[in-house]
C-alpha cells in the first residue's frame, strides 16, 4: 500500500513540475507589454529540409504576426492575413475553429496538451509534451526564466520542425502594429 501511495506522490509531483514550467514558459512569453522574438525555423519533411529566419511577435491574445522572407502570417482574434510576398498577394482568411498552430502552443490557449518529461540542463529546463488529438510530440527547451530557448515539434515519421530563439525582447513591437502591405491583390476566401 505504501508503495502505490509513493508512486502516487511522485507522479502528481512530476505533473505538478511540469504544469508550473509551462505556465512560467507561458507566462513569459505572453508578456503584458508583448514580446519580439527573432527565430531560425528548421523544417524536415522526409528527405527535403527548410531553413528560414523570421521574427515572431506576440501582442496579446489572439494578436500576433509571424515575419517570414517570403510571406507574413498576421493574426487579430479570427482573422488570418497571409502576405505572399512573391505574388504580392494578400491572402484573408477566417480561423478554423478547433485548427491549431504553433501559436496556440506558444499563447497557452491550447488545451489538448499533455505535459511530459522534465529534465534540467545546466541554465535550461526541457519540457517534453505531446499533443493528443493531432499524435504531435516535441519539447520546448527555455531558461530557467522561463525565457524560450528551441521548441521541437514532431508531427509525422521524418517530419519535423524545431524554432530556435535568437533573440528575444519584451515590449517595442513594430511588427504587428506596422502591417500595411500597400498594392497587393486582395484575395478573400472567408465564408
Amino acid at each position: 500500500m505504501a508503495h502505490i501511495f509513493l508512486n502516487i506522490l511522485l507522479i502528481t509531483g512530476l505533473f505538478s513540475q511540469s504544469n508550473n514550467w509551462y505556465k512560467k514558459f507561458i507566462n513569459t512569453i505572453n508578456h503584458q507589454e508583448g514580446v519580439s522574438i527573432s527565430v531560425i525555423i528548421h523544417q524536415k519533411q522526409f528527405e527535403s529540409t527548410l531553413i528560414d529566419t523570421g521574427f515572431i511577435e506576440i501582442k496579446g491574445k489572439n494578436k500576433y504576426i509571424l515575419e517570414l522572407q517570403n510571406e507574413t502570417v498576421f493574426i487579430n482574434d479570427d482573422i488570418i492575413k497571409t502576405w505572399n510576398k512573391i505574388d504580392n498577394q494578400l491572402i484573408i482568411d477566417k480561423k478554423i475553429k478547433g485548427e491549431i498552430s504553433i501559436f496556440d502552443l506558444l499563447t497557452g490557449e491550447f488545451k489538448d496538451i499533455s505535459l511530459g518529461k522534465v529534465t534540467l540542463i545546466g541554465e535550461y529546463v526541457k519540457l517534453d509534451f505531446r499533443i493528443q488529438s493531432m499524435e504531435y510530440e516535441g519539447s520546448i527547451l527555455m531558461y530557467n526564466s522561463g525565457r524560450p530557448k528551441e521548441i521541437n515539434i514532431n508531427y509525422g515519421y521524418g517530419q519535423s520542425a524545431m524554432l530556435t530563439v535568437d533573440d528575444f525582447k519584451i515590449g517595442k513591437l513594430t511588427l504587428y502594429d506596422d502591417f500595411n502591405p500597400t498594392n497587393v491583390e486582395i484575395i478573400d476566401i472567408r465564408e
